[in-house]
């Protein structure tokens, strides 16, 4: 594996997209562990973190058949410079607003919020199709396995600093260090040489309508479909998570952001792992027991919160989390560039970010509204639930079978 990293490493285009990528996840890392914890000092603050939390994640579930369309339509590389390019300039607006007003409101937070929601839902996409188009198909799977290490390499930076800097600095020195990095990634991303395949000219006029093309290519595929979709569910339960920990460390663990900023790092040290180890594992033992592995992994990692909530145990928890969840993100990976043709995978990718976010939303607000009666402890069962529904679902469809990926004409059923 280690190997294939070096390999992949050589190749001008995929250096520059990981470079980009790691710049990213850590300026945006910094600023999504201080948006969570300086939200919840504020009164009703859990309340208000959690439905704005499903609140735009409804918004984006909405906007999902456009951004779809977007990645499809239009040059993926301009694409990924328009939302790095804005993202500079929200940060300088805000940290403007701050310093005028000498002290940062809930609405700064939540706008810094809400955009970095909205605009990684069209941001992860089109670098996801960008990397598939210009990257050889022989290197797809060394090339899933280095984007999550670099990933959780920048989310372990990204949990170190932001522990020690959400204590010494106020917010506009985060966003500062937010808007330094989006730049620099932008500098770079501006670098990469791209031509945009002719095969996306005719793109459908209607957004929607590609929602409805992603389903009928998956409707002959229903094993593939159920895999694929059971492959998501992890992601949404970290998703969750991820609203809860800072509220379990602050009220169950009576801990501060060094603990809280530790419980990061340790997820991204097992999803960095996960990185490492699963391409291997995947190419041992195969696609669907990799997946019911990573899968079960995330499961019992969560139930250990609840049933044991003290700091070491909650670091341990979060490096197995890490490992399951960062594991079935990387087969999906695999399955998706190796089976679903570059000039459907925004439509196919925009099915299941839809389902997925329409799950997420309900179940954030589910945790919310129980959170006050449950406590965050007990709240991490519904994590351990949706682990358990996904591996059922993996299991009842074990038999697939990858299908190569093959010309697609769009709209064909």
């Amino acid at each position: 594996m280690l190997l294939k990293m070096v390999t992949i490493w050589s190749d001008p285009k995929a250096r520059l997209i990981l470079t980009g990528n790691f710049l990213l996840v850590v300026g945006a890392g910094i600023t999504f562990m201080a948006v969570p914890w300086l939200l919840i000092q504020r009164p009703n603050g859990n309340a208000i973190l959690g439905y704005s939390n499903a609140g735009v994640t409804l918004l984006i579930l909405f906007l999902l058949p456009y951004f779809g369309k977007i990645v499809d339509r239009y040059s993926r590389k301009r694409v990924v410079l328009a939302y790095l390019g804005s993202a500079v300039v929200l940060d300088a607006l805000i940290v403007a607003v701050i310093l005028g007003d000498g002290s940062t409101k809930i609405w700064e937070l939540l706008t810094v919020f809400c955009f970095g929601s909205l605009g990684a839902s069209v941001y992860y996409p089109a670098q996801f199709a960008l990397s598939q188009e210009v990257i050889a198909p022989e290197r797809y799977e060394s090339l899933s396995g280095a984007i999550e290490i670099q990933w959780q390499a920048g989310s372990m930076l990204a949990g170190a600093l932001g522990a020690w800097l959400i204590a010494v600095i106020p917010f506009w020195g985060v966003l500062c260090i937010d808007a330094a990095a989006y730049l620099s990634a932008f500098l770079i991303m501006s670098r990469l040489q791209y031509q945009r395949a002719q095969e996306r000219s005719m793109a459908p006029a209607s957004a929607w309508k590609m929602l409805i093309e992603g389903l009928q290519y998956l409707r002959g595929r229903p094993r593939l479909s159920v895999v694929m979709l059971a492959s998501f569910l992890p992601f949404l339960a970290i998703m969750v998570g991820n609203f809860l920990s800072p509220i379990f460390v602050r009220e169950v663990l009576r801990g501060g952001p060094q603990v809280y900023g530790i419980g990061e790092v340790s997820y991204a040290v097992g999803a960095t792992l996960a990185g490492l180890s699963v391409p291997a594992i995947n190419a041992r033992i195969g696609l669907v027991p990799t997946l019911l592995c990573t899968i079960a992994v995330y499961g019992a990692a969560a139930s250990l919160n609840p049933m044991a909530p003290i700091a070491i145990v909650f670091f341990v928890s979060y490096v197995l989390q890490g490992w399951g969840n960062a594991g079935s993100r990387v087969a999906r990976t695999l399955l998706v560039l190796k089976t679903v043709p570059n000039s459907v995978v925004g439509r196919v990718n925009l099915f299941y970010s839809a389902f997925e976010r329409m799950l997420r939303c309900t179940a954030l607000a589910l945790v919310t509204a129980m959170l006050p009666a449950w406590g965050a402890a007990n709240s991490y069962w519904v994590l351990a639930v949706i682990a358990v529904a996904a591996w059922l679902m993996v299991w009842s469809a074990r038999h697939v079978r990858a299908y190569p990926v093959e010309p697609v004409t769009v709209g064909e059923s």
